[in-house]
């Protein structure tokens, strides 16, 4: 496996773990600028070559979950197993997870100053603009069926007013969508 000449052993955990962490702790960006860097990071070592890292990337794109994460986890996987899962799913939910918690603490001490006040609500006012503008774009640029709009608006009112039933009703709206969609092919 390894292309340098050596003859070394699959990495074990601790040598994915840390390869994993270290590019989630300092790629922002999401999943698709940390699969570049993964890529790179398990060429440079000799650990895959380039086509099943594709390979194991494609596979990862279709299981549902972040990106960056099912890549690390695949990638894990096929270098070392079960403790490679473990350690490319650890090495890439740590940063993020620790990060989350630290903010949270700070925040907490300091949201009465006006400055942070200002600044928390300034972005709780951005999220429903974004939203917003995802919405529109996906509107558009939505080849649209009386089907497809039919289930759109019954998905949305049934996620409405699910409340605590939102999992299991957002599942039966995926399940129904997919359903009248392959009948319709």
């Amino acid at each position: 496996m390894k292309t340098d000449g050596t003859d070394q052993g699959p990495p074990g955990f601790w040598q994915i773990f840390l390869m994993f962490f270290g590019i989630s702790s300092l790629t922002i960006g999401g999943g698709y600028v940390m699969v570049p860097v993964i890529q790179r990071a398990v060429a440079k070592r000799g650990w895959l070559p380039e086509d099943e890292f594709y390979d194991l990337f494609a596979m990862a794109q279709v299981v549902p979950g972040p990106l960056a994460l099912n890549t690390a986890t695949f990638v894990g996987r096929r270098l070392a197993g079960f403790r490679g899962f473990a350690a490319g799913f650890l090495g890439v939910i740590l940063p993020p997870f620790v990060a989350i918690v630290a903010l949270a603490a700070v925040i907490g001490r300091v949201r009465h100053l006006p400055a942070v006040r200002g600044f928390l609500e300034g972005a709780y006012a951005v999220v429903p603009g974004l939203v917003a503008a995802f919405a529109v774009n996906m509107v558009r640029k939505r080849k649209w069926t009386a089907t497809r709009a039919a289930l759109s608006v019954a998905g949305a009112a049934a996620l409405i007013l699910s409340g605590s039933w939102a999992v299991p009703v957002f599942f039966a709206v995926a399940a129904a969508a997919w359903l009248a969609e392959g009948r319709a092919r």
